[in-house]
């Protein structure tokens, strides 16, 4: 099925965001992401714009209230429409906004877009950083075509702010 391939093929380094997930001892820990625009972008060049759609529902567990995405999709062979979900808490910067995002990531990743990011080396910068250095970012370009190739990557990467290769600490 060439739809699933488009839609599960590695994420290409166009498609991927970073941000810092930690800043402490000296060090900034950075992860890879997918935004949601790259997901819709996605789900269309596999699909189309009418062969694909997702729907939000809220939802709260005990006192944590999120929202449920739901990606439907038309099995181009049958005309069958399948549907995958899962969900995201709001998110502390744009609660809602945040939240619907998260949800609708997190449900591409079960159409498999993205998964690979999961298998990603851990990344960390020497020093505590506010914004991850451009050569820090120019430096991590290559990452998904290796991952794509299945190249054998190290479990943690630590560079310099000059997006040079640091000394293990």
């Amino acid at each position: 099925m060439e739809t699933i391939n488009i839609l599960t093929q590695p994420l290409t380094s166009d498609e991927i965001e970073w941000k810092i997930i930690a800043t402490k001892n000296g060090s900034t820990t950075i992860a890879p992401y997918i935004d949601a625009r790259a997901v819709m972008t996605r789900l269309d060049r596999a699909f189309g714009a009418f062969g694909w759609s997702v729907r939000y529902t809220p939802a709260q567990v005990g006192s944590e209230h999120g929202v449920i995405a739901s990606i439907a999709i038309r099995n181009p062979e049958t005309g069958e429409w399948v549907e995958k979900q899962d969900g995201s808490s709001a998110s502390d910067m744009e609660p809602f906004k945040g939240g619907i995002s998260g949800a609708l990531k997190r449900a591409a990743t079960a159409w498999g877009i993205g998964r690979e990011l999961y298998s990603y080396p851990r990344v960390i910068v020497e020093g505590e950083h506010r914004y991850i250095p451009f050569k820090v970012l120019d430096r991590l370009k290559g990452l998904p075509k290796a991952v794509a190739e299945g190249k054998p990557l190290p479990e943690v990467i630590r560079l310099t702010a000059e997006g040079e290769n640091a000394r293990k600490g």
